[in-house]
């Protein structure tokens, strides 16, 4: 780190001075220059042995690793001889590289019922959106949102890789949902937008002076965005708030006002196992409600992690809201009709056969429908057709294959989803051929060891490492990898 960017930081701790004390804050001063070291969490739809799973990737890879404190399922990489952005099992979204204090947020939820509504109010990138998506194994409806339209493919990427199927993504101002969708979510997270002051600078989050003009913009629409998700809330409802900063004005001064402002209809949740990280009880002379030392300040020093704030809340009553209907259109203008009884069987019976896969108890445990758009398959959840039928989204559910003339045709999102359920029509891929193979490259030959004379199979490494699935066509096992799974 450049001298010049470490001093900047060491400045901006200076306002902090009289919320530490002399030991802490000379850690803080220690950790500015330092970066944060990476976590890794397991995407629990593709391994039910996360523990496993991760202790055999760090001893595959070369991990020195740690759990993460407050979510032990995770692991943080001290060092590494193969980072974890660069390995297969990476690629195939069997897992995902973030900040470990980043998993906090979503790790304050209560284990969900499968029926709940949850609400991702600025979902993009979306490493948050797939934890959720996590915690009820995708059985109950997410709805992801960003108010910024150029974000959404690349969320939707996340998702897909993730495998996640009870999904909708929404492309709305998080201001507004509350008043469009009022009383309707079991649980809200609130990720808000923020300065990105967590105190450390690291290439990838890069030390910055936040100007009082910003900080105010910044805190006015954090406010307002979280009032819209009290009022999406139902009561009873948990919402999580939390941002990647620690200036007191974006973190415990927002939810100060929201206190004030909705006394009686929204109280802190205590967390016991942060006793170490409370949040602040004064800051430049303002004194907060004496509930806040319940939210959770964590300092770079807190856990070795980059600085983070987050609260869980509860909505305890009822809130006024601005009565407006929301945007709408007719479910039916969007081209997708509810597939027939036969082609279901259909279906149904193509993936029992050829893959063993039963997918009849799939969409039961998804409360999954299937809907088909010329040719194409979606499975769509039930609970949006339920509740948000005329609701605009930008992406819902999951393609799941093609069915033209009779004929059913699995999606690739089908096989990276649920490719380790179907034990049929596993293709062992010679090790001389993998390197092309995750390139895009097809697999050509006659005779190819192992290989159905048709139909498609899943293919695998010596390791038993899924690498994809291809289709059998005379001559050649055409490769069916998604681009975005490809290793250049």
């Amino acid at each position: 780190m450049n001298k010049t960017s470490t001093t900047s930081v060491h400045e901006a701790i200076k306002r902090y001075q009289s919320s530490l004390n002399a030991t802490d804050y000379a850690r803080l001063l220690d950790l500015a220059n330092e970066p944060a070291p990476i976590a890794v969490r397991v995407n629990h739809l593709k391994s039910a042995q996360s523990q496993a799973f991760l202790a055999n990737l760090a001893a595959r890879y070369g991990w020195v690793t740690k759990p993460v404190v407050f979510f032990p399922e995770a692991l943080t990489i001290e060092s590494a001889d193969i980072a974890p952005g660069q390995t297969l099992e990476h690629r195939m979204g069997q897992y995902y590289v973030q900040d470990a204090a980043s998993m906090l947020p979503v790790s304050l939820f209560s284990k969900p019922e499968p029926t709940v509504l949850t609400l991702d109010m600025a979902a993009s990138p979306g490493g948050k959106t797939t934890q959720l998506v996590d915690l009820n194994l995708d059985r109950g409806l997410v709805v992801a949102n960003d108010a910024t339209a150029s974000r959404l493919p690349a969320l939707k990427t996340v998702m897909s890789l993730w495998g996640a199927g009870n999904l909708a993504i929404t492309n709305f101002p998080g201001e507004n949902l509350g008043d469009w969708l009022p009383n309707t979510f079991d649980r809200v997270l609130l990720d808000a937008p923020c300065s990105m002051e967590g105190l450390r600078d690291s290439p990838s989050h890069p030390f910055r002076p936040i100007s009082e003009t910003e900080r105010e913009r910044l805190a006015n629409r954090q406010l307002n965005l979280l009032i819209s998700a009290l009022k999406s809330a139902k009561i009873g409802a948990e919402i999580v708030y939390s941002t990647c900063t620690l200036a007191p004005e974006e973190d415990e001064m927002v939810v100060n006002a929201l206190l004030k402002r909705y006394p009686g209809a929204v109280e802190i949740i205590p967390q016991p196992h942060f006793a170490s990280a409370q949040g602040l009880s004064s800051f430049a002379g303002q004194e907060f409600e004496t509930a806040l030392k319940h939210a959770i300040r964590v300092w770079p020093f807190s856990f070795g992690t980059n600085g983070f704030f987050s609260v869980k809340l509860l909505k305890t009553a009822a809130i006024p809201t601005d009565a407006s209907l929301p945007p709408g259109r007719p479910f039916t203008s969007t081209g997708l009709a509810a597939i027939r009884k036969e082609g279901l069987s259909q279906i149904q019976k193509f993936l029992q056969d050829e893959l063993s896969l039963d997918f009849e108890r799939v969409l039961t445990d998804m409360r999954g429908i299937l809907f088909q758009r010329q040719g194409q398959v979606f499975l769509i959840p039930e609970a949006w057709l339920t509740h948000f039928a005329t609701f605009p989204y930008h992406s819902l559910g999951m393609p799941v294959g093609k069915l033209l003339k009779g004929l059913f045709e699995p999606s690739t999102d089908l096989f990276n989803r649920w490719n380790h359920l179907i034990q049929e029509r596993n293709w062992l891929l010679p090790q001389q051929w993998v390197k092309t193979w995750l390139r895009g490259g097809d697999v050509r030959g006659s005779g190819l060891p192992g290989v159905p004379k048709s139909g498609f199979v899943i293919v695998r490494d010596e390791l038993g490492r899924y690498l994809g699935a291809g289709k059998v066509i005379p001559g050649r096992v055409r490769n069916l990898l998604s681009s975005r799974n490809l290793i250049m």
